[in-house]
Order: C-alpha cells, then sequence, then structure tokens
C-alpha cells in the first residue's frame, strides 16, 4: 500500500529505514533554520549589531508563536501515523483536511493578534530602547508569513507521518537558497535592512507554502490533499487537538522559558542581546538534528501505535536515541572544538562573540542529554500521554527553569551563571520523560499480551 517514497515503520528493519527517514528531516530542518539564521547573518555583517539584536531580540517570541501550530502539527502527525498504522486510509485523509483547514483559519487570526501585540510584548520583554523599533519591524513583517509557514507545518506533517521526509526536505532546500538570494537583494541590492531581511522570509514562506500544497494535493501520495474537501471535522480536530494542543502548549513553555533567559539576559545592555542571540543561531545547529531525532520517534511510535505493535515501539525509540547521541557528540564536539569561527561566522564584533562563547561553553558539552527528552517525549506523545508530557515540560523546563535563572541572577548576576539552567533543566526533564516512557509502554505491553 506504501508507495515507494513512503516508509512503513511497522514492519521490517529499523535502523535503515530510520535513518533514511531521518537524514532529510534533518537536513530539512536546516534548511528551515536558515530563514530566521541567515537574516541574523546579513544585518549582523552588512548591516549593524543593532539591527542583529532587533532581528534576535524577536526570535523568541516569534519561536513562540510558530510552536504553537507546530505543536499542533504534532498533532495531526500522531493521527495520521496511527491511522497508517491501522491502515485506515480514509480515516488518514479526513484528519490531513481538517488539520490544513483548521491551520489556514487560526494562522490567519494568530497573525492579525500578532501583528497588534508585537510592540506591547517586546517592551515587557525589556527589549532595549535602542533596539525595540527595529525588532517591531521586522516581527510584524516575519508575522504576515506566519499562516503560509503554519500550512507548510500542517501539510508536511502528513507527510512525515506516512514515512515520506525526503519532499519536505527537497522543498525546504530550494527555499532556503532563495530566501539566501532575496536577502542578498533586499539587503546588498535594495538597502532595506531589518525590513529587507524580513520581506525575504515572508517570500520563502509563501513558496514553501504553496509547494508543499502542489505536492500534498498529486495522485502519487498515501494520503491526496484535495483542496475542495478542505473542512473541519469536529471529533477528528477534538482528537487532533487532544494530542496536539498540549504539545503546542509544550512548544511555547520551552520558548517561554528561554524568553525568561532572554528577559535576564537583555538586563545586561545591548551587547548581552547580541551575544544571546548569537549563541541561540549557533545552538540551533545541534538543536535542529535533535528535533529532527524526536520527530522520527514521533512518527515510528504512532505508526507502531496504530498497528499495535509495542514491543517494536520500544526497541525502536532505543534506537534512535542512541543515533541521535552519536550525531549530537559528533555536532557539539566540532562547534566546541572550532568555536570562534563558528560564532564569528554570524557576527563580525569580537565583544558579542566571546560573550556567546561564554554561554556556549557552559550548556554544549551537554547538549547530548537532550535526546533523551526528545525521543523519550516524542514517543510518549505518540502514545497519546501528550498531557502526561506537557505537564513534566512545565515542571522541568517552565517552573524549576525559571526558578533556576532567580537563583542565578540574584546570587552571581552574571551572563554566564545564567547558562547552567539550561543542562540542568535537560537532565531533569530526561529522567520524567525516560520513567514516563518505561511506565506507559510497559503498561500498553501488558494490555497488548492480555488480549492475545
Amino acid at each position: 500500500m506504501f508507495k515507494k517514497k513512503n516508509i512503513d515503520m511497522t514492519q521490517g528493519p529499523i535502523v535503515g529505514p530510520m535513518i533514511l527517514f531521518v537524514l532529510p528531516m534533518i537536513g530539512g530542518s536546516l534548511c528551515q533554520l536558515l530563514y530566521n539564521t541567515v537574516d541574523f547573518i546579513y544585518v549582523g555583517n552588512f548591516v549593524s549589531s543593532t539591527a542583529a539584536a532587533a532581528v534576535g531580540a524577536s526570535s523568541s517570541l516569534i519561536t513562540c508563536l510558530v510552536g504553537l501550530f507546530t505543536g499542533i502539527s504534532v498533532g495531526v502527525s500522531v493521527t495520521i501515523a496511527q491511522a497508517i498504522g491501522a491502515k485506515d486510509q480514509e480515516r488518514a485523509s479526513d484528519i490531513l483536511h481538517t488539520g490544513v483547514a483548521f491551520g489556514i483559519i487560526f494562522g490567519i487570526v494568530l497573525m492579525v493578534v500578532a501583528l497588534f501585540a508585537a510592540r506591547p510584548i517586546l517592551s515587557l520583554l525589556n527589549t532595549p530602547e535602542t533596539v525595540i523599533d527595529q525588532a517591531v519591524l521586522y516581527m510584524r513583517i516575519y508575522m504576515v508569513g506566519l499562516p503560509f509557514n503554519i500550512v507548510y507545518n500542517m501539510s508536511t506533517g502528513g507527510m512525515r507521518a506516512w514515512g515520506n521526509s525526503r519532499t519536505p526536505f527537497m522543498i525546504l532546500l530550494v527555499c532556503g537558497i532563495l530566501n539566501i538570494v532575496w536577502d542578498a537583494i533586499f539587503v546588498l541590492v535594495i538597502p532595506l535592512g531589518v525590513a529587507g531581511v524580513g520581506i525575504a522570509t515572508v517570500l520563502s514562506n509563501v513558496v514553501s507554502c504553496f509547494a508543499a500544497l502542489f505536492f500534498i494535493t498529486r495522485k502519487n501520495n498515501f494520503v491526496t490533499l484535495s483542496l475542495r474537501r478542505l473542512r473541519i471535522n469536529g471529533s477528528l480536530l477534538k482528537k487532533i487537538l487532544y494530542i496536539g494542543l498540549p504539545a503546542g502548549v509544550q512548544s511555547i513553555i520551552i520558548t517561554f522559558s528561554n524568553i525568561i533567559v532572554q528577559y535576564h539576559i537583555n538586563a545586561f545592555g545591548e551587547t548581552a542581546v547580541a551575544a544571546f542571540s548569537t549563541y541561540y543561531k549557533v545552538e540551533n545547529l545541534i538543536y535542529i538534528p535533535i528535533m529532527a531525532f524526536g520527530q522520527a520517534s514521533t512518527t515510528f511510535s504512532g505508526q507502531n501505535v496504530g498497528a499495535g505493535q509495542y514491543r517494536r515501539l520500544r526497541k525502536g525509540t532505543f534506537m534512535i536515541l542512541g543515533i541521535g547521541i552519536v550525531v549530537t557528540l559528533i555536532i557539539s564536539g566540532l562547534i566546541l572544538t572550532f568555536p570562534n569561527a563558528v560564532f564569528s561566522f554570524f557576527v563580525k564584533d569580537q565583544t558579542v562573540v566571546d560573550l556567546a562563547l561564554t554561554l556556549a561553553m557552559v550548556s554544549f558539552p551537554f547538549y547530548w542529554i537532550y535526546v533523551f527528552l526528545e525521543g523519550f517525549g516524542g514517543s510518549v506523545r505518540a502514545m497519546g500521554y501528550s498531557l502526561t508530557s506537557m505537564i513534566i515540560i512545565i515542571a522541568n523546563v517552565c517552573a524549576l527553569r525559571i526558578a533556576l535563572l532567580r537563583y542565578l541572577s540574584v546570587t552571581y548576576n552574571t551572563v554566564r551563571s545564567l547558562a547552567f539552567a539550561y543542562p540542568i533543566t535537560w537532565a531533569t526533564t530526561s529522567v520524567c520523560f525516560f520513567i514516563a516512557f518505561i511506565v506507559i509502554v510497559s503498561k500498553k505491553i501488558r494490555e497488548n499480551d492480555s488480549l492475545q
């Protein structure tokens, strides 16, 4: 039933197909990272450090808003993967149409709200006066592309659910290259500064959205999207939101904790803001591949939940974690071996680079711990325990991290000390997810055994 470009994860070998599935996801995620990162590189190298700080100051808030619907797209992906595992193609189709329709409607609503709320929220975040006007401008322009970004994520979430990670990768590769070209045009040829890089990103989001819609409406997919069938099925939307809304809230909470970090960083002035933004860009080189392994864990687990194969789910999750840890150690090791060269690529101000390196030397050696958080978390959500996942994140990444930040800022009051909040909370969250995973999957295995 599966087409050649799709991967059935409910049978056969695990490692080989999983690597073939994950590699395009890592590539695609890195291409998507190019959108905002290239904006930062252009303004940091060809405009000013103030412009770089403006793009960076709005990044966490943008990630927060996008993260809500990215999380909901997880609900779409998981429910489709479960339907695919159960070989229920009609249900998978209905879920896809409901998810895309929901994304269109609420993507527009969220865009409008964000356009009006940009300045008040950035002011609340203690954004420096020298930066805030450009930060608001960049954010408002970026928000125009938000509905297109959301529809893209809903559409490609469906593709990944049936094992097709190559098409999203090709879309993002092309659009990432286009974004670089448009940034050059709107910064170097037509010197629009912060506005120029924002416009370039919006254009890239528009192209990626329509490209995803083009591919997902073709007849050779496991599930084909028909624009005439776009409508919201209430019962399916409830199922999507049951899994996806906690995942979206979880994404917001993680980003919110980063915003709290940024709030404390902002108190150290413009150089610190630019340094944290630079750190955040380099950090994404490690974080994005880990996210790909988390998405792989979600898709793999979702299909095997639908097929009722929980022992295979448990085995595959540990295999995914093993591969993810090796990849993370390689990437973080390379960055820590040539730190100055990597950070200087994003911004030329050596003072900014030195401060960013101070943050990285604290957290990067421990980033492999984050693989456990994403891998076990993705599997827990795929088994239908998205609320459990959200509670774990609230307790550790939100409550504990904020308490740590308060303690570290009062006790030590240095930029370096704030970075320790990251590895500590990664470790506590990973332990909680490990316990939840073992308890849930063991319960599911016992229940399946009792039915046989």
